[in-house]
């Protein structure tokens, strides 16, 4: 009977995303509720495993985890498909605030027993996990260190998928599938050319590269994987656990492996309003078979087919005057009146849709009231809001119960409900305030799908706390956050005095950071805010000379912190900050940048983003000499290096 439980394929189920991608939908509901195509995302995800051949299933929530529990107990009682044979185990804690604080919940408390599947639940998948872990299992055997086996999705170069997110460039080798690089990759960047690290191509005698890949979010592991994140308290997400394992290879005696799915195996993850949009219709357009619409549902066949991928219940009314255009999905008691016109929309149960209203590119849950001759174009609107007529919203996010009054001309609004009207102004994209709205059929020669668009930042991971820096700047810092400075300082000032290894002075900082539970990014904004406040520049006579010297001391501190693009951009605010705030570097930005890029601790594309983002935000540095001067010269050595490579 042990033996039996030993080979019952486990899979944990990471329930929260740490990121503010989806408020305020998502400050009341959990993500696992959020209806995809009408069904909650959890049974997609239960579903899935339960089709992958996966026995049991850890749901890891650390907020919200009783809802999560009633929904599970409802799905037994209405026997849904895997609970005839799927174990399922909610396990809450509301200490986890990153996915790294989950694995390492995970391993103090054993919760796994062998080769396990990761994955989140916002990951939308139909493949066969059972078959990929057996694969998984025998890397294992020729590689005793084998750790993950990352799972991806090749897909066409314009695909949404990519077009809307960071995509993944990789490097691996062509026999083993071993991964040896692996950066994130924004589509639109103006980059042409890669770096490849010399010993890929010497040391493997054939490379794989790839670049139009999609993360899903899924990946195969060993049961080292919850150890490592136990022992290395600075991997808080799953990017953080590849790159780390990249980078200490040899240290760690751990390797990361990947594999790519089929043609006809799909998987891609819900990281945001776009993705959201794109996975809703690959749904409705059957690409995620046996996944559909009638997902989790005992008794099947509920819904009818009209053709052009609308689909509505059976107990649906429609009137004879109102159309469907295409790619539509009816909630069971749900009404459209005269005249409406409805394409690319899920409409909810028991909604109300008055006369002559056009709704596009948008998604109405339950029971809401759209009055007439009102206009609803790429928006979210959650339960039990009232729009009344004469309205018009683009670009609408509204969290449940928000009337919408008469006339109301909203665009890139988001409304909560704690909001007046008054506050109901557009907002611009940022992690933690909404989404930008874009009416895609205006793009040239893509006229074919209409849908929600989001400014999307470089963020690592769909599991990453990824909260702005910039808000560290223009707020008061918080105490904890202030202590936590004021000690890394400390700890780097004793270190430089004593020439101490800087191994002992990441312990400290990482003792600091988890003391007062301080979040990645602002470790490594404030480790560089630390190092340029020491008071040995504050009491030099010459300052850039002490500024180089202190940077090759501490380069294995910035090497242990400063190592992927958004840690990168972390440091460059810290330098921000740094020169505006601190006298000693008054006027010295620009000598300042030049050590860190000489010093290889920020690179050419990093530096020119955040060039444009102080542009875009009117920073006194843009205009002060020396940074002029060091962009003016950074263009001239790339445009020499251009030439020299013609």
């Amino acid at each position: 009977m042990e033996n039996d439980k030993e080979n019952v394929v486990q899979a944990v189920v990471v329930m929260d995303l740490f990121n503010n991608n989806f408020l305020p939908i998502n400050s009341e509901k959990p993500m696992g509720l959020l209806p995809i195509a009408g069904i909650p995302l959890i049974d997609y995800t239960l579903e899935s495993l339960f089709l992958g051949g996966v026995g049991e299933a850890l749901l890891f929530c650390c907020q919200d985890g009783n809802k999560i529990k009633d929904h599970i107990k409802k799905c037994k009682e209405e026997k849904a498909l895997w609970s005839t044979t799927m174990e399922v185990q909610v396990v809450m804690s509301d200490t986890c605030q990153t996915m790294g604080d989950v694995m390492r919940e995970i391993d103090a408390a054993g919760l796994v027993r062998g080769h396990f599947v990761l994955l989140g639940v916002n990951s939308i998948t139909n493949m066969n996990f059972a078959t990929l872990l057996e694969k998984h299992k025998q890397t294992c055997k020729k590689d005793k260190g084998a750790a993950m086996t990352i799972v991806y999705k090749e897909v066409a170069w314009e695909h949404p998928l990519i077009n809307n997110d960071n995509s993944v460039l990789l490097a691996a080798d062509g026999n083993t599938h071993k991964i040896l690089m692996h950066e994130k990759h924004k589509p639109k960047s103006k980059k042409t050319t890669i770096s490849l690290p010399l010993e890929c191509v010497l040391n493997h005698s054939e490379v794989q590269l790839h670049h139009n890949l999609v993360d899903p979010g899924i990946a195969l592991c060993s049961p080292s994987v919850p150890p490592l994140f136990s022992d290395n308290f600075d991997f808080q997400n799953r990017n953080d656990f590849i790159y780390g394992i990249l980078i200490n290879e040899d240290i760690l005696a751990s390797s990361l492996y990947y594999t790519v799915l089929g043609e006809k195996q799909y998987a891609a993850a819900i990281t945001n309003w776009k993705t959201y949009q794109t996975v809703c219709w690959d749904i409705l357009h059957n690409w995620v078979y046996p996944l559909s619409i009638e997902t989790g549902s005992f008794y099947q066949n509920t819904y009818l087919s009209m053709g052009n991928h609308n689909f509505r219940k059976t107990d649906s009314t429609l009137s004879r005057s109102c159309s469907l255009l295409g790619d539509v999905l009816i909630g069971e008691k749900s009404h459209i009146s005269d005249m409406t016109k409805i394409s690319k929309s899920i409409i909810g149960n028991n909604c109300i849709i008055g006369k002559e209203v056009v709704i596009q590119g948008s998604h109405l849950m339950d029971n809401i009231i759209v009055k007439d001759n009102t206009r609803i174009i790429n928006s979210f609107i959650d339960e039990g809001c009232v729009i009344e007529e004469n309205c018009n919203l683009e670009g609408v996010i509204a969290s449940n119960k928000i009337c919408v009054k008469s006339g109301s001309i909203l665009k890139g609004n988001i409304l909560g409900d704690e909001q007046s009207e008054d506050d109901r102004k557009p907002s611009k994209s940022t992690l933690e305030s909404g989404t930008e709205w874009e009416n895609e059929s205006s793009r040239e020669g893509d006229d074919e799908f209409i849908g929600f668009e989001k400014d999307w930042s470089a963020s690592d991971s769909c599991y990453s706390s990824e909260s702005s820096v910039e808000s560290l700047s223009d707020s008061p810092i918080p105490e904890d956050t202030n202590i936590f400075l004021q000690e890394v300082i400390d700890s780097l000032a004793r270190g430089y005095d004593d020439k101490l290894k800087c191994d002992f002075l990441i312990l400290e900082i990482n003792s600091s950071r988890y003391a007062y539970n301080i979040q990645l990014h602002e470790v490594n904004f404030f480790v560089v805010r630390a190092l340029l406040s020491l008071p040995v520049l504050a009491e030099s006579k010459s300052v850039l000379n002490s500024v180089k010297d202190t940077i090759k001391f501490f380069r294995p501190v910035l090497a242990n912190y400063i190592k992927t693009k958004s840690s990168i951009m972390d440091c460059l605010k810290a330098v921000e900050e740094s020169c505006l705030k601190n006298e000693w570097l008054d006027g010295k930005a620009g000598q300042v940048i030049h050590l860190l890029y000489e010093a290889d601790v920020v690179d050419e594309d990093s530096l020119l983003e955040w060039f444009e983002d102080l542009k875009e935000n009117e920073s006194p540095l843009v205009n002060q000499t020396s940074v002029v001067k060091f962009f003016d010269w950074l263009q001239e050595a790339s445009e020499e290096s251009d030439d020299s490579d013609e």
